[in-house]
This record gives structure tokens, C-alpha cells and sequence, in this order.
């Protein structure tokens, strides 16, 4: 009893290398704040061309911009988005500039797979909005915690517009970056994204699908934007393995334009406390035929997000057959 005791008290004063183990902890998710970081010197904006839809259509406008920064610091901690009705959600990445100034993407260009080989060469993913965001959002980071861009890069805007109302309307998304004093940064963060490919809703049913993937080290996530369309119902994400085993860390609804989705962990999930990560999309199919992957009245369920370090800042992609498929990050 006597040797139990002393080991507390050397415990407790540090000695010997002896620390008490942690006790693990679930951060309550939050929704950015709606303000620029304090100590921002500088950044960048973007503004697109004005484009008119009909009722009922769609359009994919892929822009190339130059950057262009402001002020001596590359370290993006916070930007906004501004836009009327009719986006349906837009990726915002840099890559290695290629001359021509502004100009529209190529089909290449413009495809999604080509958003993967941006980030591959360096590229940073700079906006992801909220499905059929109407208004202003905002993506602000905790403390100390921003992204780098690159000079000699430029910007590619992949949008898609959609017209759900019975009257003309035109999209012109505005956005607004901030940078912060590289000082000033003590985590830079790196982009994920975790996606399940396969989706086959039946006509008039309550549907769910659910992706459980096994990290190497443990993945630290900052910040998420679920990716759902008009009829999903709820996105969840929570812990594989650990004392946390199926406890939820994401409680969202998926879908909701008037509010946005966007959520923001300080301090981060350790997912490191279990082995893992699941996250989980269901809907509410009201067509009378059959919803799979894609756009227009199909469906998809992503989580984009920022976490750290890199090396484990996992990308994953989930298929029914083959389970997920994990991807490191890497420096």
C-alpha cells in the first residue's frame, strides 16, 4: 500500500518521467465565427462573373484566377463567402500557376478528379460552402491554427449553379480571405476529404449508408463541412475503437442552407483516442425513382475539413465492396 501511495505522489509532482494518463475528452462542435481573425494583415478575395440561370437549370462555370496576396503573410486563418440564391456549393483550390490570367477552365480543367491532382502538386483548398448556401458564411479557425498558399499559384473556382425557384436569378459568389502573421501560427492545418461513392436510394424510403475507416496515427480534425443535397436528413461522425467506440463528435443536419453546416472543433478530435473514424449519411428519398451518386436530383456524401499533422491528415474513400480505402496526406 505504502509503494502504491508514493507512486501517486511522484506522480503527481512529474518525477521520474511518470504522468498520469489523460482523461479523453469529446470537443462540442461550434459554428465559425462571423468576423475576420483579430490579428489579420492582409489576404486576397475573388470575385466571380455574374451568371443569369432560368428556372429549373444548372450550370458548372470553372474560372482561373491569378493569386494575388496582400500584406507579407501567406498563413490564410478565416475567409467569407457571400452569394444570393442559386449556388448550389463551390470548391475553391489553388495549383502551380500556369499563365494566361483570369480565363475559364478547360474541360479538363473543370473535371473533379483534376481538383485531386491540384492539391497533389501543392495546391491549397482555400472554400467549401455549405449546399445551397444563401447569403454570408464564414470560415474561421481557432487560435493560432491557418493554412499556406503559395506564390506563383493561382486560383481555380469549380461552381455549381442551381436554379430551384420558379424566376430568373443570377449568381455573382463574392469571396474574402484573411491572413494572419506567420508568427502568429502555432498549427498549420491540411485539407481532407472523406467520401462514399456508392449510394442507391430506393423511390419513397428512409435510407442510410456508413463508412468505418482505420487510421495509422492519430488524426487531429480542426474544422468540417458536411456534403449532402436537398434530401438528406443528417450527417453523423464519430470514433472507431478507444474508450469513445460509436460515440458521435459530428451531429449535423447535413443540409441546411439558411444556416450553413460548417462546424469548428477548439481543441481539435483526437481521433488518436480510438482507432479510427465512421461517419454516416441517411435520406429521405420523396422521388418516385431511384437516387444514386451524383448531381442534379442525386445525392453524395463527403465531409471536407482541415486537420493535422499532415501525415495524418487522412483522406478516405468508401465503396460497398471494397470497404475504405485510406489515403496519408504526406508532406
Amino acid at each position: 500500500m505504502r509503494w502504491l501511495l508514493w507512486l501517486v505522489v511522484v506522480c503527481s509532482v512529474g518525477a521520474l518521467g511518470c504522468n498520469p494518463p489523460k482523461t479523453p475528452t469529446i470537443t462540442d462542435g461550434r459554428p465559425p465565427l462571423k468576423q475576420p481573425p483579430a490579428n489579420a494583415v492582409g489576404g486576397f478575395s475573388l470575385e466571380l462573373p455574374s451568371v443569369t440561370l432560368q428556372p429549373g437549370t444548372e450550370a458548372w462555370p470553372c474560372v482561373i484566377v491569378p493569386l494575388m496576396v496582400d500584406g507579407p503573410s501567406r498563413m490564410v486563418a478565416g475567409a467569407t463567402l457571400s452569394v444570393g440564391p442559386g449556388m448550389h456549393h463551390g470548391n475553391i483550390l489553388t495549383r502551380p500557376g500556369k499563365g494566361g490570367g483570369i480565363r475559364m477552365c478547360d474541360a479538363s480543367e473543370a473535371q473533379g478528379e483534376s481538383q485531386a491532382l491540384d492539391i497533389l502538386a501543392g495546391g491549397s483548398v482555400l472554400f467549401g460552402s455549405s449546399t445551397q448556401i444563401n447569403g454570408e458564411e464564414w470560415q474561421t479557425f481557432p487560435a493560432g491554427m491557418a493554412y499556406r498558399v503559395k506564390d506563383g499559384f493561382e486560383i481555380v473556382a469549380r461552381m455549381h449553379y442551381l436554379n430551384a425557384s420558379d424566376k430568373p436569378v443570377d449568381v455573382a459568389p463574392r469571396y474574402q480571405w484573411f491572413t494572419v502573421e506567420e508568427a502568429a501560427v502555432t498549427q498549420e492545418i491540411f485539407p481532407f476529404l472523406w467520401d462514399y461513392a456508392d449510394i442507391h436510394l430506393p423511390p419513397h424510403t428512409e435510407s442510410s449508408v456508413t463508412g468505418d475507416c482505420r487510421f495509422v496515427d492519430s488524426m487531429k480534425v480542426v474544422s468540417v463541412l458536411p456534403h449532402m443535397h436537398k434530401l438528406g436528413v443528417s450527417f453523423d461522425a464519430g470514433f472507431t475503437g478507444g474508450a469513445f467506440d460509436g460515440k458521435t463528435w459530428l451531429d449535423s443536419p447535413g443540409y441546411d442552407p439558411e444556416n450553413g453546416v460548417i462546424q469548428i472543433y477548439d481543441p481539435p478530435i483526437d481521433l488518436g483516442q480510438g482507432s479510427g473514424a465512421w461517419f454516416r449519411c441517411s435520406w429521405n428519398n420523396t422521388f418516385d425513382k431511384t437516387i444514386v451518386y451524383g448531381v442534379g436530383d442525386n445525392e453524395m456524401c463527403m465531409l471536407f475539413g482541415y486537420g493535422f499533422p499532415q501525415a495524418a491528415t487522412y483522406t478516405t474513400l468508401v465503396k460497398d465492396k471494397t470497404g475504405c480505402a485510406v489515403i496519408a496526406a504526406g508532406p
